[in-house]
């Protein structure tokens, strides 16, 4: 209510400005002047009666004086108040009109493009989220297009403006984001489903690779200690550390990636076909250690788990 009070109150000063001069007195300038030069005349004319009796010119100037002061009168009009009020009723009447013009083609162009529409759209929208939920069972063969995904994320975004502690579905808009390549609309969403659930472990492995692909070093840092926070209650958890021995090597921390790599390598059994990967990333690592370390980790690969 206060929105549209606001709009009022900011039209009617824009009229006010605009149309101000229809509410105005004619002065009217023309007609002064016109007076003025009458009255210039009728002096000069008289000045010449006077020069023209003196001479003889003229038999009778009383009366010619007569007949100039009854033109000069005439040229002066009796009704210009009346003239004047007529104006400024028929200014006031436009002023008004120009107010009511001006007032509905605001609100036709705000039914069109202001907020109203769009929140329009946004429901409009949101009474698709059904059908996109039911599009993700066939995404392998059916995928989402970005315009359809774009389309998803405002219908969750609508939905959890009206539940905001479903972390499901802010999970949900947390990897639509990351599809969309929104690195800000998938931080948001894992953030608040990982608050909503703090012991969800997918929800933190999420937020964490999402932070490890960040260019910011403070993110890659979160990152990383979410990575640990969950190897600390799920050691066995081999996305966590996959992510954590890449993560390490790549910021040349060696130790701690072979580190990483010999624990996968200890989870998985022999005729795992990752296992070969993983040993060779495993050596890598090795080869770019001290001696000493090299030792210590081979003894730490050596023992069974």
């Amino acid at each position: 209510m206060s929105f549209w009070i606001a709009i009022i109150f900011i039209t009617l000063i824009v009229c006010a400005i605009a149309f101000y001069p229809l509410l105005k007195r004619n002065k009217q300038i023309d007609a002064s002047k016109r007076d003025s030069l009458n009255k210039a005349f009728y002096f000069d004319r008289l000045k010449e009666v006077e020069s023209e009796a003196n001479k003889g010119i003229i038999d009778d100037p009383e009366q010619t004086k007569l007949e100039l002061q009854q033109n000069l009168l005439d040229d002066i009009p009796e009704n210009a108040e009346n003239v004047q009020g007529e104006k400024l009723k028929l200014g006031k009447a436009w002023f008004v009109s120009l107010i009511l013009f001006v007032g509905g083609i605001s609100f036709a162009v705000y039914s069109n493009v202001g907020s109203w529409f769009s929140t329009s759209m946004l429901d409009t929208t949101h009474q698709k989220l059904d059908g996109f939920y039911e599009r993700l069972k066939t995404q392998t063969t059916n995928p989402l297009s970005t315009e359809e995904m774009n389309q998803f994320a405002m219908a969750l975004r609508v939905d959890l403006q009206k539940n905001p502690n479903d972390d499901q579905k802010w999970y949900m808009l947390g990897q639509i984001g990351m599809a969309l390549d929104d690195g800000q609309l998938a931080h948001d969403a894992f953030s608040k489903a990982a608050e909503l659930k703090p012991d969800n472990i997918e929800y933190k492995l999420s937020h964490a690779q999402l932070l490890l692909f960040s260019n910011a070093e403070e993110d890659k840092n979160q990152g990383e200690a979410l990575l640990k926070e969950i190897i600390r209650k799920d050691h066995t958890n081999f996305n966590a550390l996959s992510l954590l021995a890449f993560h390490s090597f790549e910021k040349e921390d060696f130790k701690m990636a072979a580190m990483t790599w010999g624990m996968m390598l200890k989870l998985l059994p022999d005729d795992d076909p990752r296992k070969v990967t993983i040993e060779r990333s495993f050596n890598m690592a090795l080869s770019n250690l001290s001696e000493k370390d090299k030792q210590e980790l081979q003894l730490q690969k050596s023992e069974k788990k």
